[in-house]
């Protein structure tokens, strides 16, 4: 399935955050992420402009890597080809943009990020305080290995109520948790504790932790932990006994 990223809607909601007029065009991207293989080497990104004005744009690729805590870290690259480089479209318009790689990916996942910016327009009239919004979207570039490995691992980690758990990538291809879902169960394995947080992509060789908090009046009921982490392919999971030192 296609996927289109609609840009325009942040306006208001990058308005409304900072309490000012602000200014940013109305686009889309698709797709909204791209695989290349040994048999896929380029991709067309299509960038649309919805707005009622021309919009100019430059687009940057940049090798996409996450820390030790999964946070996301961006570098220069020169692994990908892309171009234009710059454009502009009128409005109702869309433009190409072509992009492929130098070299394959061989035992590992190569990721990275074609970002996608407005540029401000100088033309356009100034804001009552000067200030102009203008959105960037990136989107996820992955070259995938000759043979492709999806596994995982989880963990659960407990001290004074506070459960520490952590998803870790040990294939060579990303994977995107859908949701990360602690429960809490009691001695007859019911549920008295829910919580889910937000998935993200973890890249190949990367782990990310998720922090619960277990409250006070629950936590001494509870006997078992259970971490589920559903991804495209796999179905991550955790169970830990809960100690009575653990709700301390």
């Amino acid at each position: 399935m296609l996927h289109t990223a609609r840009l325009g809607w942040l306006t208001a909601a990058l308005a409304a955050a900072v309490a000012i007029p602000a200014q940013a065009g109305d686009f889309g991207v698709s797709p909204i992420r791209v695989e290349l293989d040994r048999a896929t080497k380029s991709a067309l990104v299509t960038v649309s402009n919805d707005d009622s004005r021309p919009l100019a744009f430059q687009v940057r690729a940049l090798e996409w890597t996450q820390d030790e805590n999964g946070a996301d870290r961006y570098t220069d690259t020169t692994d990908l080809v892309y171009f234009p480089q710059q454009f502009k479209i009128a409005p109702n318009e869309n433009r190409v943009v072509r992009l492929g790689y130098k070299v394959p990916a061989s035992q590992g996942e190569k990721t990275y990020r074609l970002f996608i910016e407005e540029l401000a327009d100088a033309a356009r009239p100034p804001s009552q305080t000067g200030i102009a919004v203008t959105l960037r979207f990136g989107v996820p570039v992955f070259s995938r290995p000759a043979s492709p490995t999806s596994s995982g691992d989880a963990r659960i980690a407990v001290s004074a109520r506070s459960v520490r758990a952590v998803l870790k990538n040990t294939g060579n291809v990303h994977f995107r948790p859908a949701s990360v879902r602690l429960l809490g169960l009691g001695a007859a394995g019911d549920t008295l504790f829910d919580q889910t947080l937000d998935g993200w992509y973890l890249l190949a060789g990367a782990q990310r932790p998720y922090s619960f908090t277990l409250p006070p009046e629950v936590c001494p009921k509870l006997r078992t932990l259970r971490l589920e982490a559903p991804a495209e392919k796999l179905l991550l999971r955790a169970e830990r006994p809960l100690e009575p030192e653990d709700c301390r």
